[in-house]
């Protein structure tokens, strides 16, 4: 049955649509007994694996044995966790895969638990007899974790140290979570009059909503009630903030940091002036950001531009209807530069089980990419028939190939790329789909909006986000210093870079408290990578497009963990070291500013 043949309650449920636009979970366990035995047998290897403890030092033998048994659990735990959650995300209701996730979850905590000597104990082996003991051939898949453990030694304390630091992370990441019950549950954020004249409650969703209403009533009401509630709770929220900033600056100095953000980027291998170089280039360029805000607020027509007027969509919706074909279509075409073999892998997936399309009862909502070693990705969906879900889908799809071409090259224990390079393949896609569409665009306002919507995401994603790092970075530096953390002395921070950062709009007493509702601050130096992995991305879609470099970018995603993702970017083109590959991409975004501007006088 087609999913446009919907009955009456507007979804098909799950045995009406097609099995060729659902994933195929059977290719991971052709039978549930199977996933029972694989199960069993990584019970099984959980419980022998503490045997290795105080045994590592002893001989070059003992350490690969230890090696070889830790990657035989954590291939079977990804492959059990993965095939039961997919299940459970096709129906969150269906209580028989609730059950299987969470003994798949009680396996994944267990072998973390028995495994959580190995780190450690590789420490204690003398530097020199590692490393050699590293260089036999048969170490050659386990020599990049033994290296980045190597590169940790001065920063690892001894095991007792380490221990009682080990037992004081729960009350340590203690502020997120108060952050989270307080914002999330306690916290009442008012009611506010809709659209339509009715009183409705505030709610962070409903925010979301509200702040694009395209009555500017609505969006200033919305604004100032949701940062009264919280005014309201100003000094608990900056206790809050505050205890997480210093937990961060003291889990620094027990390690022998020289500050948070050191400490915070070292485990990826990232030097402290990738963080430097991003804040520096773009302030380079918010001239360009500020250009782009006067169009806002010309086509607006207002005397001056408020921060809630930055979210309204300034172009006519033209998010055109586009079945699951056309989308399909569409990301093939648009994806035609990255050549024969990804055109290939883009059939396989649209016709091999990789990808489930629709929306059914239960479903997870939103749309991801998973993967597990041995097996070809998942991507699921919650297809809706527009343009943008056509993005979502080549977004989602880029994430596939990148598992794909990482476990194809790669062995298992260097086949999962870190965070920091995470995004980078995703966003290739959408900028690609987004030169393909433009390139052949000949009406005004199709243009218009298409650009926009390129613009906002870099808005969003590499100006705010950027502005986020610099808050989290001042802040710490504040704490380290030994300077008070009062709600005055971080809000007039956070209002000095909003001025800085958009310059051209109203920066009012409301959003110098927007810090206090950032729930990415608890997880201090996390942001910054939204935006080098979009700068990055537009970057080496350029190169794609520009400079032959697709084979470049191919051995990049076959590169997977193998290296610290600076260290891959910079293979492919994109040395993050280096201000310039930041300005290289930001060039892009004044190039379209200047579009838009002419595109809407």
């Amino acid at each position: 049955i087609e999913y446009e043949e919907k009955g009456q309650t507007g979804m098909n449920s799950r045995d009406q649509i097609a099995e060729s636009l659902k994933w195929k979970l059977t290719d991971i366990y052709a039978t549930e007994e199977l996933w029972e035995a694989d199960y069993a047998a990584a019970q099984a290897l959980v419980a022998d694996f503490p045997a290795h403890a105080g045994k590592l030092s002893a001989s070059a033998d003992a350490l690969y044995a230890a090696l070889c048994d830790d990657s035989s659990i954590w291939q079977l735990v990804e492959r059990v966790y993965t095939y039961t959650h997919l299940h459970k995300d096709e129906d969150n209701g269906n209580t028989k895969y609730q059950g299987m996730t969470d003994r798949a979850l009680q396996l994944y905590v267990s072998a973390q638990a028995a495994s959580s000597f190995l780190d450690p104990e590789i420490l204690t082996i003398p530097e020199e007899k590692l490393l050699a003991w590293a260089s036999e051939e048969r170490f050659a898949r386990f020599r990049f974790r033994i290296a980045d453990v190597d590169r940790r030694r001065a920063h690892t304390l001894s095991t007792e140290e380490e221990r009682l630091l080990a037992m004081a992370q729960e009350p340590l990441s203690g502020a997120d979570n108060i952050f989270t019950m307080l914002t999330d549950v306690d916290l009442d954020y008012g009611t506010v009059v809709n659209e339509s004249g009715e009183e409705v409650k505030l709610t962070h969703g409903s925010y979301n909503m509200f702040i694009v209403s395209p009555d500017r009533r609505v969006r200033k009401d919305a604004y100032e009630t949701f940062y009264k509630a919280y005014r309201g709770m100003k000094n608990t929220l900056n206790a809050t903030y505050s205890t997480s900033v210093k937990g961060d600056v003291f889990q620094a100095r027990a390690h022998k940091f020289e500050g948070a953000l050191e400490s915070a980027l070292h485990g990826n291998g990232v030097p402290v002036a990738v963080y430097e170089q991003l804040i520096e280039a773009v302030h380079e360029s918010l001239p360009v950001l500020k250009k782009y805000l006067n169009i806002r607020k010309r086509v607006m027509k207002v005397d001056q531009l408020e921060m809630y007027d930055l979210y309204v969509p300034i172009t006519p919706d033209v998010d055109d209807d586009m079945s699951y074909e056309e989308a399909k279509a569409l990301v093939k075409e648009a994806l035609k530069p990255l050549g024969a073999e990804y055109q290939t892998l883009l059939e396989k997936a649209y016709t091999e089980g990789w990808i489930d399309v629709y929306e059914t009862p239960g479903k997870t909502s939103g749309a991801f990419c998973a993967e597990t070693y041995g097996v070809h990705p998942y991507v699921l969906l919650n297809f809706q028939g527009k343009t943008d879900d056509a993005f979502t889908l080549g977004h989602e799809l880029g994430h596939a190939m990148h598992s794909h071409y990482s476990a194809e090259s790669q062995p298992f224990e260097t086949s999962h790329y870190r965070i920091l390079a995470a995004e980078v393949a995703s966003t290739v896609n959408e900028t690609l789909m987004t030169h393909h569409l433009l390139k052949g665009e000949t009406d005004r306002v199709k243009r218009a909006y298409y650009i926009t919507q390129f613009l906002e995401s870099f808005r969003t994603t590499c100006f705010r986000q950027t502005m986020f790092a610099e808050f989290e970075m001042k802040a710490h530096r504040m704490a380290e210093n030994g300077e008070p953390l009062t709600v005055d002395s971080l809000s007039e921070m956070y209002r000095a870079l909003n001025e800085l950062y958009y310059d051209g709009a109203h920066v009012d007493d409301n959003i110098a408290l927007e810090w206090m509702r950032i729930p990415h601050f608890y997880n201090a130096f996390y942001v910054y990578q939204y935006a080098t992995g979009l700068c990055s991305a537009v970057k080496l879609a350029d190169d794609i497009l520009h400079a032959n470099a697709v084979e470049r970018y191919t051995n990049f995603l076959r590169s997977g963990g193998s290296d610290y993702p600076i260290e891959e970017l910079k293979a492919a083109g994109v040395d993050l070291t280096k201000k310039e590959s930041i300005l290289e991409s930001l060039r892009v975004f004044a190039q379209y500013v200047d579009e838009l501007d002419a595109l809407m006088q």
